[in-house]
């Protein structure tokens, strides 16, 4: 692998750490501002409660004083103003319940869709990781055999060398042994006419 290929490996890993805590910082702003919200509800829902129930018993204490011979009267009012709180209260409490329930599963999905990014991230990195590390074996493996490769090359040229110094040798034993051989027939046919 290229150093080129390397860089390109070492980018690729950065930009899914890039990636990944980017992810990490969305879903973490995302719950904090929908926990945000859920307090910002419940507080301003707590509040019109609060108001509602203190005009209630604002009205009944003015109606007490003023009519104080009615008195069956302002109980009633007391008792109708008493169920109408508590309906707002379970109302109130319905409502936090409801808000809360919906927070926990956006919660839930947020925390879901994190660890599937993590995950895929994870798998990114790890395989960048796997390439650097592959690749730097090979290229320590390679630098370590340089010597041996250089030694095997040198082997082989003088291997190379020694066959063909053997092969010329045998080809000028031959051309000697043809041109004795020819001489010796020459010689021969010579000594027969004379």
């Amino acid at each position: 692998m290229t150093t080129k290929e390397i860089s390109e490996v070492t980018v690729n890993l950065t930009k899914s750490w890039q990636e990944t805590n980017k992810a990490i910082v969305d879903s973490l702003a995302a719950a904090q501002e929908r926990n945000l919200r859920f307090a910002q509800s419940v507080f301003e829902n707590g509040v019109e409660v609060l108001k509602s129930q203190a005009e209630d018993a604002r009205s009944v204490m003015q109606e007490f004083v003023e009519q104080p011979q009615k008195q069956q009267g302002t109980l009633q009012t007391l008792a109708d103003s008493a169920s109408v709180a508590q309906k707002r209260n379970l109302k109130y409490a319905q409502n936090v319940y409801e808000n809360g329930t919906e927070l926990l599963k956006s919660h839930a999905d947020g925390a879901r869709s994190l660890m599937e990014t993590l995950v895929e991230q994870s798998h990114t990195q790890q395989e960048a990781f796997q390439t650097i590390v592959r690749e730097s074996v090979n290229t320590y493996i390679d630098f370590l055999y340089a010597p041996f490769s250089f030694y095997q090359q040198g082997i082989e040229a003088a291997q190379t060398i020694t066959r063909q110094g053997v092969e010329t040798a045998q080809r000028i034993t031959r051309q000697g042994m043809d041109a004795a051989r020819q001489a010796a027939e020459t010689a021969q046919a010579g000594s027969r006419q004379g």
